[in-house]
């Protein structure tokens, strides 16, 4: 078996025969590339995304992704290869590794899909801020960006924002009213606190 059989002799493997290779196959490979995988997508959080995974499906068909499926490799080959070998029965074997398999596969599926859900959840949309009130943080002079601090989403935030009269200058802790936003600047109008700015 060459190198695999070297590497199955370094992990007290060497002496399994028929279906038993099969298993360690699936168990080292499986496990290998879901590592990788899994690093993969960690690289990718500190990297800004730089290797995006798509980690999200609908129904049935999110138990058949690539870490579901992988899972399903791992766990098959790990149980299959243990059960084999406590009682030398290949059919029973086969059976205890395809539902620890699929198992891995739904609960991989469902850990996958709740951190893909948490992503989404932060996610800052600023439209919602229309219409919301606050104070200019960091002074917008005339035809330029500053920044406001306004409470939507259930957070206080602090955005760049621009006065749609752009001949206007709002002072820092001047109080504003968000009217728009375009992509991820706000536009916001002087507050009358006195009511008369509501629309």
């Amino acid at each position: 078996m060459g190198l695999f059989g070297d590497f199955l002799d370094l992990i007290g493997l060497g002496g399994i025969t028929g279906v038993d290779i099969l298993f360690a196959a699936m168990a080292i490979v499986g496990t290998f590339l879901f590592i990788i995988y899994f690093l993969l997508i960690l690289i990718g959080d500190f990297t800004g995304g730089l290797f995006d995974f798509e980690m999200d499906a609908d129904g049935i068909f999110h138990l058949f992704t690539i870490q579901g499926l992988l899972s399903f490799i791992m766990m098959f080959g790990i149980f299959g290869l243990s059960v084999s070998q406590a009682d030398q029965n290949a059919f029973v074997a086969i059976i205890a590794g395809t539902i620890a398999g699929t198992f891995s596969m739904y609960i991989v599926g469902k850990v996958f899909q709740m951190m893909a859900s948490l992503e989404q959840d932060n996610t800052v949309e600023h439209s919602q801020a229309i219409g919301a009130r606050g104070t200019v943080y960091r002074t917008i002079n005339p035809g330029q960006l500053g920044q406001v601090q306004v409470e939507y989403q259930g957070a206080l935030r602090t955005e760049s924002a621009m006065a749609q009269d752009e001949k206007l200058k709002l002072e820092t802790g001047k109080f504003v009213k968000v009217v728009d936003a375009i992509a991820e600047r706000l536009i916001v109008v002087p507050l009358d606190i006195s009511g008369n700015n509501d629309e």
